[in-house]
């Protein structure tokens, strides 16, 4: 097909070199996506009850065009056929894959070819768990799924918080009424020491950053809950790990408020391209009443613009209707689903909508 070559195994067969170039990819992508990343997903598999996925490489003529991760998935009350899912772990944000800018028509295409190979074992779908459904891949995947008879089969969707940077200084986008109440918290932190705001990356997100993180993380409720990163010995190796590899690509960053030289509020962020992708926060409950959670999210957004002028987006990571909703002045629909990829799939996951409230509630969701 052109030139194209479709290759996969299992994620531990990949030498040095492969994965290289999958992480050098995701830098360059558009739509990049953190938890497609080879720094994101090596320490998953290694820290976190996860199988190990296969990946899925589209090349030309040995370029690598596209990339991801995928498991296989049995027939469920959602779905009543076996599928190819996203890989995901508990810290899964968000998925889809890595592709180069202007391939997206061809990844869609060597993925289906993938699903759809009865020489390995035939899927009758493409199973996606908070899919952006702007990223141009989606819109790729469901004419390809269109084409061979199938169709997006939509689960559940919802608006995500995120922050377009070519649209305007975000305090002028934001109501007043917002702006005045955290104007105000703030002089309440500074009636009780001096407040500093510090940007780290490069060099200076360090291990000592990431042990501060780690610390104000597991204060509040996260800690009460055992939701925690530091609730789990191996979730808080999984994060250092993932610290590990993205720092030596430059691409954590941490925010931190600090009172008096001591940080009270800890944000751990990942660049890559033209967007900033928020993972974890926690803050000091000491200073509940002053909000430095939210004020460190705050300074945050309106330090980007000026020490990254190339970002396009401040992607939050969160629900609707999480923490970072009313901040975030801007939204992205999220999605998940399936795509069939043959008549008779199409017309079984259609049928299956019939019992998809018992499915909900088998589901626990």
């Amino acid at each position: 097909m052109n030139g194209i070559d479709v290759r996969w195994g299992p994620l531990q067969d990949l030498d040095a070199a492969a994965l290289a170039e999958w992480s050098a990819l995701g830098h360059e992508a558009p739509w990049a996506s953190p938890f497609a990343m080879p720094e994101f997903v090596l320490p998953a598999v290694r820290w976190l009850d996860v199988a190990a996925p296969t990946v899925v490489r589209v090349l030309r003529a040995g370029r690598l065009l596209g990339v991801g991760c995928f498991v296989d998935e049995g027939p469920d009350l959602f779905a009543p056929l076996p599928r190819l899912g996203n890989f995901r772990s508990v810290h899964s944000f968000r998925c889809g894959m890595l592709w180069r800018q202007g391939e997206e028509a061809t990844v869609a295409d060597g993925l289906v070819r993938f699903a759809r190979d009865t020489t390995l074992k035939r899927r009758h779908g493409l199973a996606f768990e908070r899919l952006a459904m702007a990223d141009p891949l989606a819109r790729a995947l469901a004419r390809r799924a269109a084409h061979e008879g199938g169709a997006w089969h939509e689960r559940s969707r919802f608006q995500r918080p995120v922050l377009r940077l070519d649209t305007g200084d975000v305090a002028e986008r934001v109501p007043a009424s917002l702006r005045k109440d955290l104007d105000r918290r703030l002089r309440r932190l500074r009636e009780r020491g001096q407040v500093e705001f510090h940007l780290l990356h490069g060099a200076d997100a360090d291990a000592a950053a990431v042990d501060t993180h780690l610390r104000l993380e597991h204060q509040g409720w996260k800690r009460e809950a055992g939701t925690s990163l530091l609730s789990c010995g191996r979730h808080a190796s999984f994060f250092r790990e993932l610290c590990t590899r993205f720092g030596a690509r430059g691409a954590m960053v941490f925010s931190e408020i600090r009172l008096d030289g001591v940080p009270i509020a800890s944000t751990s962020n990942m660049r890559l391209g033209d967007t900033l992708h928020a993972f974890k926060s926690g803050f000091d409950a000491a200073f509940a009443r002053c909000s430095p959670g939210r004020l460190n999210e705050w300074m945050l957004m309106r330090a980007l613009r000026t020490t990254w002028p190339q970002l396009r987006c401040f992607d939050s990571m969160s629900g609707g209707d999480g923490h970072m909703a009313d901040l975030l002045p801007d939204r992205e629909p999220v999605a998940t689903g399936a795509f069939s990829l043959s008549r008779p799939a199409r017309l079984a996951l259609y049928a299956a909508r019939a019992w998809r409230p018992l499915a909900w509630r088998f589901s626990g969701s």
